[in-house]
């Protein structure tokens, strides 16, 4: 019986796994397919580090950053421009998150929006501050192209929130 319950459990902790590794996998063909092609003054949307909010904070603070390790190096090696700046920021955004949920916020769609909007805000500054150090930019033009980036992005998070709501840790016992 003992034996049972523990195969029973471990089915649920592969299935959880591979739930995940269909939504990111899902995220990144969004990402690359869709809002990498559409560009308004140079800005393209850019989804991805929601995704590693929403873990964060419907799977909690460990599982979100070990998905937003998973989820940054998959974008560090689709982006030739970074080499691991999403993979150090990404399990951040999700154990921020996670720890956020756990003790300060509820999961909300509400607070799932302004989680997503300040990651995907945080990313583009990240990434300006790489292009400057870089010398590939100027300060304005950038800080203007981050913005417009977050501006078009908010909008495309609403699709993240379902999947990751109905699949999270709320319908998990473990």
């Amino acid at each position: 019986m003992l034996n049972r319950l523990i195969q029973t459990l471990e089915w649920k902790k592969v299935r959880m796994v591979l739930r995940y590794a269909v939504y990111m996998m899902l995220v990144m063909l969004l990402q690359s397919v869709l809002f990498s092609r559409i560009s308004i003054f140079g800005a393209k949307g850019f989804i991805i580090p929601a995704a590693a909010v929403a873990a964060g904070i419907y799977l909690g603070g460990v599982r979100g950053a070990v998905f937003g390790i998973f989820l940054g190096l998959f974008t560090d090696m689709a982006f030739s421009e970074t080499t691991v700046l999403f993979t150090i920021l990404f399990p951040i955004i999700g154990f921020g998150a996670g720890f956020a949920s756990e003790f300060y916020i509820n999961k909300s769609f509400f607070a799932f929006m302004i989680f997503g909007t300040a990651a995907i805000l945080l990313c583009s500054i990240v990434q300006l501050i790489h292009a400057l150090l870089g010398g590939g930019t100027e300060l304005l033009p950038g800080l203007l192209t981050a913005l417009l980036q977050t501006a078009l992005s908010v909008l495309p998070v609403m699709l993240l929130y379902l999947p990751f709501k109905e699949g999270g840790v709320m319908n998990h016992p473990y």
